[in-house]
């Protein structure tokens, strides 16, 4: 859960998160300094999520190319053995 927590959620939102604290210091700013502040409504909120869009893309291709084993190896899924959970893992393939 955690995981997508890190590489989807979080970088989707991100851009959102950075503008939405912009705007929140800036209006306690200008209020102190009698002016008047962008509200959050005005923002650009389509920027913001093709933004966070465009990073969660690159960090699944990222991922993708950084991650996985070569072609030579094959996955083996999670089974038991002797009432012991065994993890998925990749093997070698076989020379024929």
């Amino acid at each position: 859960m955690i995981r997508i927590l890190f590489a989807y959620i979080v970088p989707f939102l991100l851009p959102t998160a950075v503008y939405a604290a912009w705007v929140w210091y800036r209006t306690r700013y200008v209020k102190t300094h009698e002016g008047r502040a962008p509200g959050l409504e005005k923002g650009p909120w389509p920027l913001t999520l093709f933004l966070g869009a465009v990073l969660v893309m690159i960090i699944l291709g990222a991922t993708a190319i950084l991650s996985g084993g070569s072609v030579d190896e094959h996955y083996v899924p999670p089974y038991l053995e002797s009432g012991k959970m065994v993890p998925g893992h990749l093997e070698p393939r076989e020379q024929k």
